[in-house]
Order: structure tokens, then sequence, then C-alpha cells
């Protein structure tokens, strides 16, 4: 079995490439053959690939135009012929307007449609082309696989699945890490600054906070469109002890350091950073939005879910852990353990398992 992985940009430095690379040089460890495609970006990877593994690059910038998509799917049917590969991952359903012109080319070929979206994801751009590529791998995918088992029961109500649907979380970044025995009082969050990730709502509940606790200080990683807006909404708001640090290289050091975490996110693919920071022994604050923070966190015992937008329970369950350093611990304790069924040898086992149901 050789497995080819289909993504867009391997140069981004975002959570979707960090976790490919953890799965395939995974899978290489474990002896799979493993071909990395990039459709366009840099040369150079975000995330180092293992040695053995044999990657491509189809263009230096995003494709535009029906020619260079064309251009791009035989390039991609090239590939897949030359290097004999037997499975192709797309990873986004996006990407079936590409693999599938090359499946009915070679139809030996099986192919895993591995979304890292929710179901329910308003995105701003191509979102009518993205519905479509969520129908078309649906139809004609042997696998479709998601991440949380919340998104898996909305894709098998409103699609008409052909193939299989499986689910299988992304793995722990951050496995073995002992945990910080120190904080400060520091409330962290992180993520890209867009309207998604509900850093307004953040604000807001910060507000309610600020004045009762003029010691605490909520720093935010981050960069992206929403920037200027939430500068804006930070002085109208008179907020003194909110930090904006941009994107940071040592993100473990604000984990480490951290009281707790916080995520206002209005929908998630997953939800990443709530296992990172739990695997640091740091209790959670989210919103129990779509879809992936029911499936990580236990209310009220390694953190605390809220309705998405109610900015005030938000701020409420917040100061509960502000007000009581034993109550973070014991919630802390608790999130570190729960990390243990993202391991990365457990998720790579049932990586195998889903590709011996290729077979």
């Amino acid at each position: 079995m050789k497995i080819g992985f289909v993504i867009g940009n391997m140069s981004h430095t975002g959570g979707t490439e960090r976790v490919l690379q953890l799965i395939a040089n995974g899978l290489n460890q474990r002896g799979y053959q493993i071909v990395v495609i990039s459709m366009w970006g840099k040369k150079e990877l975000a995330f180092p690939l293992n040695k053995q593994i044999r990657r491509y690059r189809l263009a230096a910038k995003y494709p535009k135009g029906v020619g260079q998509n064309l251009k791009n799917i035989v390039s991609l049917y090239q590939i897949v012929k030359k290097e004999q590969i037997t499975v192709l991952i797309d990873v986004d359903l996006i990407l079936t307007f590409y693999s599938l012109p090359v499946k009915w080319c070679l139809p030996e070929l099986r192919r895993i449609s591995w979304e890292h979206f929710n179901y329910y994801y308003q995105f701003r751009k191509n979102n009518r082309i993205r519905r479509l590529a969520m129908r078309m791998a649906a139809r004609f995918s042997d696998v479709v696989l998601v991440l949380s088992k919340e998104d898996e029961s909305y894709y098998r109500d409103h699609l008409n699945i052909h193939g299989r649907l499986c689910q299988i979380y992304n793995p722990n970044t951050y496995e073995g890490v002992v945990g910080s025995t120190t904080e400060t009082k520091m409330v962290f969050a992180a993520g890209r600054l867009t309207k998604a990730k509900g850093f307004d709502y953040l604000l807001q509940s910060w507000a309610l906070l600020e004045k009762d606790f003029p010691d605490w200080k909520l720093v935010i990683a981050g960069d992206g469109e929403e920037k200027e807006a939430l500068l804006r909404s930070k002085g109208e708001k008179e907020l003194k002890s909110v930090d904006f640090i941009g994107c940071v290289a040592d993100i473990e050091s604000y984990y480490e350091k951290s009281a707790f975490f916080v995520l206002p996110s209005r929908n998630e693919g997953f939800g990443m950073v709530l296992i990172e920071a739990m695997a640091y022994k740091k209790p959670v604050v989210s919103f129990a939005c779509k879809a992936g923070p029911r499936d990580i966190i236990t209310n009220g015992e390694n953190g605390f879910l809220i309705s998405t937008g109610d900015y005030q329970a938000f701020a409420d369950k917040m100061r509960i852990l502000m007000e009581s350093e034993e109550l973070r611990k014991r919630m802390g304790e608790k999130a570190q353990e729960s990390t243990k069924r993202f391991d990365i040898e457990r998720i790579l086992a049932k990586w195998e398992d889903l590709l011996e149901l290729t077979e």
C-alpha cells in the first residue's frame, strides 16, 4: 500500500498542516510508503517530514482560472501514476475537484476525503463551491473522514454518503508534557483573529471582569483580518489588561505560565488548542460551538462549556476559575489526564484500521 496525501499548501503554518505532518511521519515510521503533494505554496515546508517521504509541489501560487486548475489535475494524475499510489487522501474536501478526475482515470485508486472543518462551517469565500465539493465527496469517496463524533452525526444526518463515514481525532501535539507547577495570573487565548474565532465575545466577557481583577491579564496570540477591529474594541471598552501578542514561536511558554485557557469560537473544525492547553494541566473555558469542544471537554471536570455567544456566562465561569487556585489545579490535573485518548500512538492505530478498510 502506498499512500498519497494531497493538501492545499504544506508551507502554511496552520493546524491542518501540523496534523498532516504528525500522521504522515507516524505512518511512515510504521512502515507505510508516503507521498505528500502540495497543490501550491513555497518549496520550504512549515513542518518537517521524514526523509523517506516523497514530496511534490504542483505550483508556486494558488491556482486561478480553468487552465491552471486543469494543469494541476493533470500533474496530480501523473504523480499518482508515477508513484503507483494506491490510496489518495484529500486533506480538505474541496480537493475532491482535483482527486476525483484522477480516480476516474485510475479506477483502482481508493480515495479518502479528510475534512478539517465542521459540517456547518460557513466559508467567507467559495462557500457554495465547497458545499458542492462536500456532496461530491459524499457521493464518490470510498471514505469520508471527520474529526469529532459530534461532526460525524451531522454528516450522517444530512448527507447521503455512499462509501464509509469514519471519525478519527487529531493527535495531541504535546504528548508527555509534565505540566506547570507554577502559574501567573494570566488567561491565555490563541487562534486566528477572525470572526469565527469569537475574540469579540472574549473582549465583552473580559470587560465584565477587568475591574474586579486588576492584577490579572488576558493574553491573545494570533493574527488575522479582525485585528484592527479588535484593537478598536479594546480601546472603546478602555481595557487596560488585554495584550494582543501576534503569532508566537514559543506558544508552549504561554501554555506553561497561564492560569487557564479560553476558546470563545463561534465554530471550530475540532479545537486542537484546547488539547494543547490541557496537556499543560490547564483547565479550559469554551463555547460549546460546532464542532469539537463537546468531544474534548467534560463540563465541570476538566473545563467549562458555555452556550455559544453567551459572553456573560463565559465571564462567570472565568470568574470562578480566577477566584480559586485549588479548583484550577484540580481541574488541570483532570484536563491533562483526559488528553491521553488523543495520544499519537492511539490515533495512528485508528488510521491503520481505516487503511485496512480501504484494501
